[in-house]
């Protein structure tokens, strides 16, 4: 599906690829002891890139790569870049229905060499099978990826983000890294997550290397420990959940992880706790709250400096602009910067602006729109739906101006999972709420039966993991007489969360 669009003027394929070759003899890419030059992936990359544009695939086109973290995808991706295509990116692990659905708007699936056709609709190939005469120039298109998030409607939104937004985020990590050691990072976030890409080009355009981990070695903190120390790992991103563990785990091991910097939480609202603070402390760790819809990517940061930690506040800003975002308030019919003490919905214009939700023009139109600003000249912009409150130095998250959610980082809809859970036998309505324990947000689900069908947790589990991401699950189920309502009517979601919460029945 082409896209014409006008994105952000600089250019992600050639930055890359100087950086690929200034940083020739260097390490690129650590995947399972393996390690990958920039020259290697170099030369991949741009066989990747001549291979796509040989099947006429290139600027205004997306290609979707389904793989796990691995060296093969790194070169996929960035060789998709250098072809002047978008890139999605589909886990293995992801149910069918799912994938086929984040999938449809791309041309070709590119997927892992020794596995079978994923039947997601799209011709398909592998990595080695792409691959062709090298192309030696890169192009640059309107799509640096897609990625999907939840939609109300129960149908994921494919959003489109140019790739200059990746370019400005890559060079101000790589102009603003003031450590004594190169920022080599862990490759852990999951696959479709933003942060991944946020990954690759600040890794690449800083000349450093991208340690790669699969599933079982991210999802164990003392593992990702040991892996710190041997690759000399200084930098880090990770989910709210993932640094309460490694900060948690850290308790209990004598060896220190001399090379660590820094670590960056996205996602989520950052809780601090003693464990987080007492483990940068001791690490010399710089910790950055980093926030940023999935429609525009990274747009603020806020700073912790180690010496500081005992001071840091259990509920850190979301902090200031980054890479050349502008972060504004809507009032009076025209955009303006906030005025401390203010309180309002945020909305984010500048080169960080995304392109918009590719098959979907209404919503585009809705949720990215020309307004007027108060010095004269018109900003596009895009409306986050959050509530923010400016000190007068930095933003503060209050909270969503919808029934939104955010678990794991992720962005979801609990329309779309209420979907799932309507479509099973036996189920009348069923409401989805999150919960917050100990800094972890879980989704929860309650319901009403009518009667027939085998409504029981198992089965509504069971339909979740059939269509939807693991992280869209809920964890919990509450079958109901009736489902709480406020005094207009209305679903009272707030007594579902606290009663969630406590662990009572409604």
């Amino acid at each position: 599906m082409p896209v014409d669009a006008n994105g952000p003027s600089r250019s992600l394929s050639h930055l890359l690829a100087a950086a690929l070759r200034r940083h020739h003899a260097s390490i690129a890419v650590v995947d399972q002891g393996v390690h990958h030059t920039y020259a290697e992936l170099d030369r991949l990359s741009a066989e990747i890139a001549g291979g796509l544009a040989a099947r006429g695939l290139g600027p205004g086109q997306v290609v979707a790569v389904h793989a796990h973290r691995s060296w093969a995808r790194c070169a996929a991706v960035l060789g998709a870049w250098r072809a002047g295509a978008g890139v999605v990116s589909i886990d293995p692990a992801m149910p069918a229905p799912r994938a086929a659905k984040i999938a449809r708007f791309s041309e070709l699936v590119v997927r892992a060499d020794g596995t079978a056709p994923t039947g997601l609709g799209p011709t398909e190939c592998t990595v080695d099978e792409v691959r062709a005469t090298p192309l030696d120039e890169p192009l640059e298109g309107p799509v640096g990826y897609v990625i999907p998030t939840s939609g109300s409607t129960g149908e994921p939104k494919s959003v489109a983000v140019p790739p200059g937004i990746l370019a400005a985020l890559g060079e101000w990590h790589r102009t603003r890294w003031s450590h004594d050691r190169p920022p080599h990072t862990l490759q852990a976030s999951s696959i479709g997550f933003d942060v991944g890409y946020e990954e690759l080009v600040a890794t690449w355009l800083a000349g450093a290397r991208l340690v790669v981990v699969d599933d079982a070695q991210r999802q164990d903190p003392f593992t990702l420990m040991e892996i710190i120390r041997e690759h000399r790992v200084a930098r880090l991103f990770l989910p709210v959940v993932g640094l309460h563990a490694l900060a948690t785990a850290a308790v209990f091991e004598d060896d220190p992880m001399p090379d660590l910097r820094e670590i960056a939480v996205a996602g989520e609202r950052l809780v601090v706790n003693a464990e987080v603070r007492e483990f940068c402390a001791a690490g010399g760790v710089t910790l950055v709250n980093e926030y940023g819809p999935s429609e525009t990517h990274v747009v603020t940061e806020y700073r912790m400096a180690p010496q500081d930690a005992d001071h840091w506040p259990d509920h850190p800003p979301i902090g200031r602009a980054v890479a050349g975002a502008e972060l504004l308030h809507h009032a009076d019919g025209v955009l303006r910067p906030f005025a401390p003490g203010e309180e309002g919905e945020l909305f984010v214009a500048g080169e960080s602006v995304g392109l918009g939700y590719l098959g979907d023009a209404e919503l585009t139109d809705a949720k990215f729109r020309t307004l007027a600003h108060r010095d004269g000249t018109p900003r596009r912009a895009y409306a986050t739906g959050d509530l923010v409150r400016f000190d007068g130095q930095d933003l503060h998250f209050v909270a969503r101006a919808d029934d939104q959610l955010k678990v794991s980082g992720y962005r979801v809809e609990p329309g779309e999972v209420e979907a799932v859970l309507d479509a099973v036998p036996g189920v009348r309505r069923a409401v989805v709420v999150a919960v917050t324990l100990a800094g972890s947000t879980r989704l929860a689900a309650a319901y009403t039966r009518t009667g027939t069908g085998e409504a029981d947790a198992e089965a509504l589990a069971a339909a979740c993991a059939a269509h939807l991401p693991a992280y869209m699950v809920p964890k919990h189920f509450q079958a109901l007489d009736e489902l709480p309502v406020t005094a207009n009517g209305k679903v009272d979601r707030a007594r579902l969360r606290t009663l969630f919460a406590v662990g009572r029945t409604v």
